[in-house]
């Protein structure tokens, strides 16, 4: 893949999609927790504790500037369950899309599509959240995801 890279470009993107909190108590720029959040599920991260987790482990300062952290902290679960509890999943998805896209596909990329529940902080599932991706074998990308309630 190529591109502007993960982290200018994701916040690039991520600077798209329209914040669903006030101002007042937020610690992290929404870009910022969109930036973290995917960098820590392509590592692996399959829930938002993983997410919380992932981010705490990021010790460097330079790795959390990538990702638009400009604090010592990384958020914390109960603030990336009120991000995506309340995040406009279709301007998200249009963001992330158009990033990945951006980085360019081989011609003839076979696709996969594949489904998943989001889940909680003990793995239960957060009511009616299911996501569905569409995902490139060989850049091993993730295309395009669909969100229902």
């Amino acid at each position: 893949m190529h591109g502007e890279g993960m982290g200018a470009g994701l916040l690039a993107a991520f600077a798209t999609v329209p914040g669903p909190r006030s101002r007042h108590g937020r610690r992290h720029p929404l870009p910022a927790i969109l930036a973290l959040a995917t960098a820590a599920m392509l590592s692996g991260a399959r829930s938002l504790y993983a997410i919380a987790q992932w981010g705490r482990e990021q010790g460097s300062a330079e790795v959390r500037a990538a990702l638009g952290i400009t604090r010592a902290s990384t958020p914390s679960v109960a603030a990336l369950f009120r991000v995506f509890r309340d995040l406009d999943r279709d301007a998200f998805e249009q963001a992330l899309g158009a990033w990945v896209r951006a980085q360019g596909l081989p011609p003839g990329e076979a696709l996969a599509l594949d489904g998943k529940h989001l889940r909680g902080i003990h793995g239960e599932r957060i009511p009616g959240v299911h996501l569905v991706a569409a995902y490139a074998h060989q850049t091993g990308a993730v295309l395009d995801q669909k969100g229902g309630r």
